[in-house]
């Protein structure tokens, strides 16, 4: 190989692909950042209002971004002052402060965004302890179907105990593992309702004959488990990419295994960039030795907020307004998800040697952000927004940042999450985005025009359906396969697949 020949494969392999990025939102006044519906320029109180989610979807298309992620589940923050309720149930503090209450059902709002515009995608977290399988799979069917294959699902098990309250048979929350074991089981049956069901060309539309759908590429699936029993067949014809981008975000044992086994997308929560790098590393790992898949097809996106200005002065200013808006209330509220209660703790107490597991584990994810600091709760309201608010400055200082954080974390990409609306978006697209496409980071157009989630994460045409070694390709029902012949491969296929499940180890 000549010098120049090396060179030149040297420049390509440098080439890196540009960022995922997407908007993060709920369908509530406060996400992220409690009390900043009171500043007079923030427009969340329109939140349940579909052009407000159009005006948001057309911004996002604007800049090139892949999509928004929404964050949602069934349940209220209830874990702040609830002593004295049976347990974390206290929607006051919730209501007050506008704390991920009210909160509406963001798939409802798909159909207005969609058709709005043309390459975003919208990626919807829907908890797998909300609904049975079979009504959840033509839900998400419909949606694809309305988007054209612009739809993920974030596969979620469920963190708050709220949620168990309203939704399980005993009003409580199910053990964190068994949540996982159902969840793997509930993938299976979405998947063979959605790819095992109907063959491809299942739809005939035989004008002359009349026969609209062909029963003999149609099958029940008689799907019998430990969780379900669902005898289909699934009522929604296949859509273009069959089943929606599968998004995942889990960094526990159990919840590792369901992200290497299904997830295209994870989310990884952790802030340290080398804590992330190492998320990624064992989701990776276990991707290839457990489930025989190519780790290099699976993307892996963070959260971030910014706060941008033209000169880091005006960027410092916003973040001083963002402070005079914060709610203490708000903030103790917002730490209550997952049942924490901050109330049953003096403000200078040192949360760290506490006896409260909730407490404790949340007040050490802050003293790894603030070493050498006394984790109070007055210092954890003190220091929300700088926990929070990851990136403040320039356009140029925040790329470099950005660009900084992915080097050492190995993640593909970002979903920033809002402070204040529409403006903290706003800046995103008019300032941060161009600088990032100027680096090479951000793409200036859709990998597929007019291509689905998974065409444009994967960029490129025709990918609308899982890679071939998914847990779920070999589940597909192709045209001309026979009902036989397909049923044939079906049994050996799961007899392939039964090692694969996600058990209690014991069992």
């Amino acid at each position: 190989m000549t010098q120049e020949s090396s060179r030149k494969r040297q420049k390509i392999e440098n080439v890196k692909e540009p960022w995922i990025i997407n908007f993060f939102q709920c369908v509530t006044p406060v996400l992220h950042a409690p009390g900043q519906w009171k500043n007079p320029r923030d427009q969340s109180r329109d939140y349940f209002k579909p052009e407000y989610w159009v005006k948001i979807a057309k911004l996002a298309e604007k800049g090139k971004l892949h999509g928004i992620f929404f964050g949602d589940n069934l349940g209220y923050y209830g874990g702040y002052k609830s002593k004295g309720l049976d347990g974390p149930f206290n929607f006051q503090e919730g209501a007050k402060s506008g704390n991920n209450f009210p909160k509406n059902d963001p798939t409802a709002y798909l159909s207005a965004m969609a058709i709005s515009t043309k390459n975003l995608s919208f990626g919807f977290t829907c908890s797998t302890l909300s609904e049975h399988p079979y009504h959840f799979a033509r839900r998400m069917a419909t949606l694809d179907h309305i988007s054209n294959g612009r739809v993920g699902w974030n596969v979620v098990t469920t963190i708050t105990p709220t949620s168990g309250r309203q939704l399980s048979k005993d009003n409580k929350m199910p053990e964190k593992d068994q949540r996982y074991f159902k969840t793997d089981e509930y993938l299976q049956v979405f998947y063979e309702l959605l790819l095992s069901s109907w063959r491809d060309d299942g739809v005939v539309f035989d004008r002359e004959n009349g026969i609209f759908s062909n029963p003999d590429a149609i099958r029940e699936i008689n799907y019998v488990g430990d969780y379900f029993k669902v005898p289909g067949p699934q009522i929604t014809e296949p859509t273009k990419g069959r089943i929606p981008l599968i998004i995942q975000a889990g960094s526990s044992k159990y919840g590792q295994l369901l992200g290497a086994k299904h997830g295209e997308l994870i989310f990884v929560a952790n802030r340290a960039p080398e804590e992330v790098n190492k998320l990624i590393t064992e989701h990776k790992r276990i991707a290839k030795e457990i489930y025989g898949r190519d780790p290099t097809k699976i993307k892996f996106v963070t959260q971030a907020a910014v706060i941008l200005g033209k000169t880091d002065e005006e960027a410092q200013a916003k973040f001083q307004e963002l402070l005079s808006y914060v709610d203490y209330e708000g903030i103790y509220t917002q730490s209550g998800a997952a049942g924490l209660d901050l109330s049953k703790f003096k403000d200078d107490e040192d949360l760290t040697k506490v006896d409260d597991v909730l407490a404790k584990g949340f007040a050490i994810g802050y003293s790894q952000q603030f070493p050498g600091e006394i984790i109070t709760k007055k210092f954890i309201a003190e220091n929300y927004h700088k926990k929070i608010t990851d990136y403040v400055g320039t356009p140029e200082k925040i790329a470099d940042e950005l660009e900084d954080y992915i080097n050492k974390s190995g993640i593909d990409g970002f979903n920033f999450t809002n402070l204040v609306f529409p403006e903290n978006f706003e800046d995103i697209i008019e300032l941060l985005i161009p600088e990032l496409q100027k680096r090479g980071l951000a793409q200036r157009e859709y990998a597929v025009e007019g291509g689905t989630y998974r065409e444009n994460v994967y960029r490129q045409k025709g990918h609308t359906f899982v890679p071939e070694d998914h847990y779920a390709y070999k589940y597909r029902w192709k045209a001309g396969e026979t009902k036989e012949q397909f049923e044939k491969r079906l049994v050996e296929l799961k007899k392939e697949h039964a090692t694969l499940r996600i058990v209690p180890e014991n069992k």
